[in-house]
């Protein structure tokens, strides 16, 4: 032991002696450590200190009174503002809310101020403060009023969660729980006086109201009402928020258009109201659904209670219209005493500004008695000033229906049209009054060209001496009505004069007090009065459109393939030509008895010529009235007529099938039965087919879409290359749907399954049988005849495909595909290749062992001809718009699905406009918006979503897509072909695109 530690010692003195030892070293300046910078915001920071009884008063008082006070003040004067905007129609059943939630007028601007004061709220207070939550509720709600509703829904589910009542034990928050044997999920407010009515109540409660609300705006019924199920059974929802959940319930009936269930919750709703506007409101619509419902002395009691309220002078003044219509119209009422009423506060100053409305009133009131009165009262109504544009429709309507009973459709166009010209976007009948201004038009010319051959042709066949003193009075009339017109258009010219030279007269001081022209304060309230507007609107016009003629479809190009042959004879707005080209006008103070007597069909051609056109024009009518006017009975007595001033009508089997349709449709059984006898003895027609076999295109609409999808299933299936299940599906639809409006193109698709899995002889028998079958089928005929002409071309259709060569392009070793888009050979001009190609001569000697093979001798490619356009325009086919993708994104595709959907659930319910994602190639997907009935329609939509596209799909670009229409026909040419490329150009050439 004592050798091993010398040993050790000796060891340690050696090392020792050969190291030097080592010294430590101060560092000059201390070391000091990085701080970590707290960047949580506020309220996390707060969340870390103690909640003593000073901070809670403190962070509740803070988070109450300023932002939260100042959010909540602003919200409340922004929608207590809107709810005195706009001009409500109380002819009809008030919106249940003062304003539309589409389209609120709001400024957003101040509602993002809202959320701003009301997110800072929560970002630098206490997040145990009891304001936070009503914090969230202000940001819900002023969501809601932007039209946000994901946003919103989403905001008021976090309350309702992160709010939830929960025990300091639980980790997790369980919304809903079981109370006296039913489902609680509300938050329990003990609220017993006197010291109750002071506690804070929990926004969680009104929340879930919100949320209810939020929901039935984005159209989920049935998950709002299972909300409000849970609620109205809860026995911890507070009584306070009980009226709010009556008025939900009642807004939920009142949307779905169920009025009569929506009358209970609405007069629970209406006792817990204290804000006067809504109650006036509520009250006025009790009012109106009482007098929908027959029930007068109810709906007296709701209009005296809307007084009561002291409602906006308008909502007053309405409410005091209806008291007079019901005290009028009622049992034991006097119209007489009403009328006088009415005159009465008409010459009240109170109301001066509503005196368009009381003439009005009293114009539906004498209706159905005195229609000359009533027509008085409506000019009343036109007359005096106003700044009602909705009351100034509702009056040029009246009119024009009550012309329109009269059947002087020229004069009920005249009045449709100026009640389109002054109606708002919201108008309630804006639909009919566009449809039948256009229709009227047809109408008018139809009417009017049988009113005047008719008297032509009773002035021919007068005796020729009657006849002649008959037109020497007519010319000496026209003669003297002409002097009559000259003397008074020189006199006006020689006041416009004078009055122009007052004008210009520097020293007179008459400019204002001149009659002879639009007064000083009138130059802006007219457009034409308003130089300055006037020239600015046509500079707009000429900038955007350019230099367009006054003609009908002038938004299609005249540069293009359409204008090229353009008939000369006089046509109506249809194309259709109704006589001869007009001769010049003889002058109308040159007329003679000679020159009218040139017009008269003295000769046997010309009163042939003159029956033409009232027959055609009473053919035209008879449809027009029924599928334009859905005026039935007028329609049977235009064709009634028509069979019995020429029974040997050219389209005689039609309007008899046409009138047992209709009498069918009106439950006229007997006249049905005859009219159906009538066309089973006229021959074997189609018509006759379409009753034997059960056609019914005219009858069944339902059948009629049932059809249309079973043809649409067979195509795609013939699309997909399963050509045995697509004819399996056709003959299917055969045996289910018989003879029927679509089997024309049944058997052409046939024809094409045949040429696809058979020879070429049965399939060019097949072709050959549906052009024989439909030659008065144009569209069916010209698609079979190009198939027929594909098939003659069969063999130099092998030359030029063995002939033609692609190739792959290859970049840096990737290899791209090279998209062609097929034509026939003999539509193409033939491809150039090199001479001293191998493979090209090896092509050209296997092509002539498969010519010598084939039957038809092989004909030489014909010289490449003008390129021909395919697609063609026809404006009464089913159109599409299409949104087509500049490049491929499955995600951009998508979102503008969805967009587009909530867009057209919201302003086009009425119209069931369908969006699917439709993928062309690989390279080319759109979105196709269907089905429009004509051009038209498709260019209005057209115009409506590509100038609203940056605000309906924010996030694409306008770069991204492109839009056209393309009618139903051009896109089946444009999927067979996949040249959307070509249509693009034939789209811009003959279309204003600008």
């Amino acid at each position: 032991m004592a050798q091993r530690r010398d040993t050790t010692v000796t060891n340690q003195s050696r090392n020792t002696s050969r190291m030097p030892p080592r010294t430590m070293q101060k560092p000059l300046a201390p070391t000091v450590q990085p701080r970590v910078q707290d960047r949580r915001p506020p309220s996390e920071q707060l969340a870390d200190r103690r909640w003593t009884i000073k901070r809670k008063l403190v962070q509740n008082m803070l988070a109450r009174y300023n932002y939260y006070f100042n959010a909540r003040k602003k919200l409340h004067a922004i929608t207590h503002n809107v709810s005195r905007q706009g001009l409500d129609n109380y002819n009809y059943l008030l919106p249940f809310y003062p304003y539309s939630l589409q389209n609120l007028g709001l400024s957003k601007g101040d509602l993002d101020t809202v959320i701003e004061k009301a997110s800072i709220n929560i970002q630098i207070h206490d997040p145990r403060s009891k304001w936070i939550d009503d914090s969230y509720l202000i940001i819900g709600q002023a969501y809601f009023y932007q039209g946000e509703w994901d946003k919103a829904n989403r905001t008021f589910a976090f309350i309702n969660t992160k709010f939830a009542p929960k025990k300091k034990n639980e980790y997790k928050t369980v919304v809903g729980a079981s109370a006296e044997d039913q489902i609680s999920i509300a938050s329990r407010e003990k609220r017993k006086p006197p010291i109750g009515y002071f506690k804070h109540t929990y926004a969680r409660n009104d929340a879930f109201v919100w949320r209810a609300k939020t929901l039935l705006e984005e159209k989920e019924f049935d998950e709002a009402r299972s909300i409000m199920n849970i609620l109205e059974h809860d026995p911890y929802f507070p009584k306070r928020l009980q009226g709010e959940l009556a008025e939900v319930k009642a807004y939920s009936l009142y949307k779905q258009e169920r009025f009569a269930e929506a009358i209970a919750p609405m007069q629970m709703a209406l006792k817990s109201k204290n804000n006067r506007d809504e109650k006036a409101r509520m009250s006025y619509i009790l009012g109106q659904l009482y007098t929908n419902y027959h029930k007068p002395d109810s709906a007296l009691l709701m209009f005296r209670k809307v007084i009561s309220t002291k409602p906006d002078p308008m909502m007053e003044f309405q409410a005091r219209i209806q008291i007079a219509k019901l005290e009028g119209t009622m049992e034991g009422g006097s119209l007489d005493q009403s009328l006088a009423r009415l005159k009465k506060m008409a010459r009240k100053e109170k109301y001066i500004a509503f005196r368009d409305a009381i003439y009005y009133t009293m114009a539906n009131l004498v209706m159905t008695k005195d229609q000359e009165l009533a027509m008085e009262y409506l000019r009343k109504s036109l007359r005096v000033e106003s700044d009602n544009p909705v009351q100034k429709a509702l009056s040029f309507k009246a009119i024009a229906d009550i012309y329109y009973g009269q059947r002087q459709y020229r004069l009920a166009r005249d009045f449709y049209d100026s009640t389109s010209g002054v109606m708002p976007p919201e108008f309630q009948d804006s639909g009919i009054v566009n449809l039948r201004k256009r229709v009227l038009s047809d109408v008018v010319v139809r009417v009017e060209a049988i009113q005047k051959e008719d008297s032509l042709q009773r002035i021919a066949a007068m005796p020729e001496s009657d006849r002649q003193i008959f037109l020497e009075k007519m010319a000496a009339n026209i003669r003297k009505e002409a002097e009559e017109k000259a003397k008074k258009a020189q006199a006006d010219k020689n006041n416009t004069e004078e009055g122009n030279g007052v004008a210009n007269n520097p020293f007179s001081n008459n400019m204002a007090n001149n009659s002879l022209g639009p007064k000083k304060d009138d130059q802006g309230d007219w457009y034409f009065y308003n130089t300055t507007t006037k020239a600015s609107g046509y500079s707009e016009f000429k900038k955007r459109w350019g230099n367009r003629p006054l003609s009908d479809n002038w938004r299609r190009s005249q540069t293009g393939t359409v204008a090229v042959n353009q008939p000369l004879q006089a046509e109506d707005e249809n194309g259709n030509p109704l006589g001869e080209p007009a001769k010049p006008a003889v002058p109308a103070d040159s007329a003679t008895a000679r020159s009218l007597a040139a017009g008269l069909p003295l000769t046997p051609d010309d009163l042939l010529k003159s029956n033409v056109i009232v027959e055609d024009a009473l053919y035209d009518l008879g449809k027009l009235y029924n599928d334009k006017l859905d005026n039935t009975e007028l329609a049977i007595e235009t064709y009634d007529t028509l069979l019995r001033r020429y029974p040997q009508h050219p389209h005689k089997t039609e309007v008899v099938y046409s009138l047992y349709l209709w009498h069918t449709k009106l439950g006229h059984t007997t006249l049905a039965n005859k009219y159906k006898q009538n066309v089973m003895t006229l021959g074997d027609s189609k018509f006759a087919s379409i009753i034997k076999y059960g056609g019914l295109e005219d009858v069944d609409k339902g059948k009629k879409k049932e059809i249309s999808a079973a043809y649409d299933k067979v195509y795609m299936a013939y699309l997909d290359c399963n050509y045995y299940g697509a004819l399996d599906l056709k003959k299917a639809a055969d045996s289910a749907f018989g003879l029927n409006f679509m089997t024309p193109k049944f058997d052409l698709l046939e024809a094409m399954i045949i040429m696809k899995t058979d020879t070429c002889e049965f399939g060019r028998q097949a072709v050959a049988n549906v052009l024989n079958k439909y030659q008065q089928d144009e569209a069916v005929h010209e698609k079979a005849a190009a198939l027929m002409e594909a098939l003659d071309n069969r063999a130099a259709l092998v030359v030029y495909l063995s002939r033609l060569e692609i190739d792959k392009v290859k970049e840096d070793n990737k290899v791209v595909d090279e998209n062609i888009s097929f034509r026939y050979p003999w539509q193409n001009p033939q491809p150039q290749f090199a001479l001293d190609s191998v493979k090209i001569k090896t092509a050209m000697a296997d092509s002539i062992k498969l010519a010598l093979n084939a039957a038809a001798p092989v004909q030489p490619l014909p010289a490449p001809k003008k390129p021909v356009t395919l697609y063609k325009i026809n404006e009464n086919n089913p159109h599409f718009v299409v949104f087509a993708f500049n490049r491929v994104s499955k995600a951009l595709m998508e979102e503008g699905l969805k967009e587009f959907t909530k867009y057209n659930a919201e302003k086009h319910k009425a119209d069931n406009i369908q969006v699917a994602n439709f993928v062309l190639t690989q390279d080319e997907v759109m979105l196709i918006f269907r089905l429009f009935p004509n051009e038209g329609k498709a260019l209005e939509y057209y115009d409506e979503i590509r100038i609203g596209a940056e605000k309906i799909v924010p996030r694409i670009r306008p770069s991204d897509y492109t839009m056209f229409i393309i009618s139903r026909d051009n896109f089946i040419l444009m999927n067979s072909t996949k040249d959307i490329q070509g249509y693009k150009k034939f789209f811009d050439d003959n279309y204003v695109t600008q």
